[in-house]
C-alpha cells in the first residue's frame, strides 16, 4: 500500500498536479494518511458517513463527490460549519436552488464543484450541452455571497470497460480535453473556474500529457488495486495489496470440489461474469478456480483434471485476490495489515451512509 501511495503521488508531482485521493475503497484514517502523504488535507468521499468519520479524524478539505440529496442538507451544513473547507458536487439547477435557499451562517459560503459527464453516463451534465454553461454561470453568479463555484469534476468510469492501456489512455485524453475545453468556454464567458479535476484509477495509473493542464486528479482504488486493475493494465499482480484469506472446510471428490468458508458476503459477486477467474483468483494456485459462491460458502475446482485433495487438507488456508477491492473491502469490519510476514496493525473502516 505504501508503494502504491508513493507512486501515485509521484505521478501527480511529475504532471504538476495536486492529488486528491478518493477514500471510498478503504474508508480508513490510516489509508487516507498514506494517500495524502500525512497532510490529512484534500480527499474525496462518497458518503456523509465517510465525511463525518474523516472530519472527526482530523482531515480537512473534504469533497463530498455525490449528487446533492435535499433530505441531507442539514448534515452537509454541519460539516461545512465544522471544517475549514467542505465541498459539494452538484449537477442540477434544483440542487443549486436548494443551497441558495439555505445559506450557511456567518461568512461561510457553500463551496461547489460542477459535475460533468464526459462519457461515463452516470451523474453530471454533458459539457457540450448549453445547459452546462448556464448552470455554471448560475452557480458562480446567482448568489455569490451564498455559493461559490470551485471547479469542474469528471469521473473516467468508462475506463473500466477498456481492454488495454491505449484504450484507457484514449478515454483519459478525451475526458481531460472535454473538461479543459469546457473550462475555456467558461472563461471566455467570464465565469471563473479555478479548478479542474478528473480521475479513475485506470486513467491515473497511466496518465496522458493532456492531464497536466488540469489542476488535480482523484483516483481511489489504487491504494489496494485488485484483479480488475491487473486485467486493465493499471498495475502488476505483485502490486495488489488486498487479499481475503479463506479456510478449506470440505472435500467432495465425487464432484471434484473443495469447499471454503468464503462466500459472497466476504467477497461480493462483482467479477463473476467479467473475468476468467470469476470473483477472485486463488493466489499461488493457478490450477484452482473459484466456481461458485453462496452467502457463506465458496466452491473450488481444478481448472483441468483431478483435484489433489491431499495438497489442501481441511483447515488449510487459501489467499483470494478479489476482482474488485472496493466491493470486497466493504464486506469487512476490520483489515489485518501486515508487513514482513507479521500482522502489525488493525484498521477499522467506516461503514454506512
Amino acid at each position: 500500500m505504501r508503494r502504491n501511495a508513493e507512486r501515485m503521488r509521484e505521478r501527480c508531482r511529475a504532471l504538476g498536479l495536486r492529488l486528491r485521493p478518493h477514500v471510498k475503497t478503504h474508508k480508513t484514517l490510516e489509508g487516507a494518511e498514506l494517500a495524502t502523504g500525512g497532510t490529512r488535507r484534500g480527499i474525496v468521499v462518497s458518503t456523509l458517513a465517510e465525511a463525518r468519520f474523516f472530519a472527526a479524524g482530523g482531515f480537512d478539505d473534504i469533497l463530498y463527490a455525490y449528487p446533492l440529496a435535499g433530505g441531507r442538507l442539514a448534515e452537509c451544513a454541519a460539516l461545512a460549519q465544522r471544517l475549514q473547507t467542505f465541498q459539494l458536487l452538484l449537477d442540477s439547477p434544483q440542487a443549486l436552488a436548494l443551497l441558495q435557499q439555505h445559506p450557511l451562517p456567518g461568512t461561510k459560503r457553500w463551496l461547489v464543484w460542477l459535475k460533468l459527464d464526459c462519457g461515463n453516463g452516470r451523474a453530471g451534465v454533458r459539457p457540450a450541452d448549453p445547459a452546462a454553461l448556464a448552470l455554471a454561470r448560475a452557480i458562480a453568479e446567482g448568489a455569490p455571497e451564498k455559493v461559490t463555484l470551485v471547479g469542474v469534476y469528471a469521473h473516467c468510469g468508462d475506463t473500466y470497460g477498456c481492454r488495454d492501456i491505449p484504450a484507457v489512455q484514449a478515454i483519459a485524453r478525451a475526458t481531460a480535453t472535454a473538461v479543459l475545453d469546457f473550462v475555456t468556454v467558461l472563461r471566455q464567458a467570464g465565469v471563473p473556474c479555478p479548478q479542474a479535476s478528473i480521475g479513475s484509477t485506470p486513467s491515473c495509473s497511466h496518465p496522458v500529457p493532456e492531464m497536466a493542464q488540469l489542476t488535480e486528479l482523484h483516483p481511489g482504488n489504487y491504494l489496494f488495486y485488485d484483479l480488475q486493475q491487473t486485467l486493465l493494465g493499471s498495475c502488476h499482480p505483485e502490486e495488489v495489496a488486498i487479499r481475503v484469506l479463506t479456510r478449506v472446510i470440505g472435500h467432495y471428490p465425487h464432484r471434484n470440489q473443495l469447499l471454503v468458508d468464503c462466500g459472497w458476503a466476504a467477497l461480493s459477486l462483482h467479477g463473476r461474469d467479467q473475468a476468467p477467474t470469476g470473483c477472485a483468483a486463488i493466489e499461488g494456485h493457478p490450477q484452482l478456480r473459484l466456481v461458485g459462491l453462496t452467502q457463506e460458502h465458496g466452491q473450488v475446482e481444478a481448472v483441468d483434471g483431478q483435484l489433489d485433495f491431499g495438497r489442501f487438507p481441511l483447515g488449510s488456508i487459501l489467499a483470494l485476490i478479489p476482482f474488485h477491492a472496493c466491493a470486497t473491502a466493504a464486506m469487512h469490519p476490520v483489515y489485518y495489515v501486515h508487513a514482513g510476514g507479521k500482522v502489525v496493525e488493525l484498521w477499522h473502516p467506516v461503514r454506512g451512509w
